[in-house]
């Protein structure tokens, strides 16, 4: 028959190793390292790069120091000297090219007052054959001066009336069509002039519309409108 006994009087443990001494082997066994691992500290100690051993992976790392630039040391007496700047005087560069622009400036209108002489002569001549009914020399004396000054609506609208007393009303237009678009829209004669060509057209329309912005912008103007009108007529 079994017999229970009391845990506290089973002896059984005894024939086997007692669980402190198993312990003290496995602490003893941590703080003594085997051939192995002698062999492997002792590699470490006498060898830097085996240092960088990781874990059981045996991986070496060799760590590289980076590169530092360092530079020269100031002295106190180099850092107490004031810093000087050195400024750069534009205006040195700008003068010149300021005369240079005043000087083109003095030659172009010098030019302009010569082109000018010119035109005026051959404007003088323009005007003396048209007195004397050489329409076509007078075109040419007008054309030669406009050659040398092409913003003179006086010198165009000349023209463009020596055209029209030769027959060549078309050119007449044109002429009177650069004064109404390109120098003065409101000019009177123009518009009179390019009435008088359409006239001559029998354009009853555009010689209408001619006279009725000669009218508005000139309202001032309606004697000289009028009597121009008649004349025509």
């Amino acid at each position: 028959m079994y017999s229970l006994q009391h845990p506290q009087t089973n002896e059984c443990f005894l024939d086997s190793e007692s669980t402190v001494e198993e312990v003290v082997k496995l602490l003893e066994n941590l703080r003594v390292p085997n051939e192995e691992e002698a062999e492997i500290q002792e590699k470490t100690e006498h060898d830097p790069k085996m240092a960088n051993i990781i874990d059981e992976s045996f991986i070496i790392t060799e760590r590289k120091t980076p590169i530092l630039f360092i530079s020269a040391p100031i002295s106190l007496k180099e850092k107490s000297k004031p810093r000087t700047f050195t400024r750069i005087d534009r205006s040195k560069d700008r003068f010149p090219f300021m005369r240079q622009v005043e000087m083109d400036l003095d030659q172009r209108s010098k030019a302009r007052l010569e082109r000018e002489r010119v035109a005026q002569n051959f404007r003088k001549l323009g005007n003396a054959d048209y007195r004397k009914g050489n329409y076509e020399s007078a075109v040419k004396m007008y054309t030669e001066a406009i050659e040398n000054i092409r913003d003179s609506h006086i010198l165009y609208i000349n023209r463009a009336l020596c055209f029209i007393k030769s027959g060549k009303f078309k050119q007449g237009i044109v002429d009177c069509d650069f004064v109404l678009n390109k120098l003065d829209e409101k000019n009177l004669r123009a518009w009179m002039y390019r009435a008088m060509a359409y006239k001559g057209l029998n354009d009853e329309s555009n010689f209408e519309n001619c006279v009725k912005y000669a009218r508005k912008f000139n309202s001032k103007q309606m004697d000289f409108i009028d009597d121009f009108l008649r004349k025509l007529k």
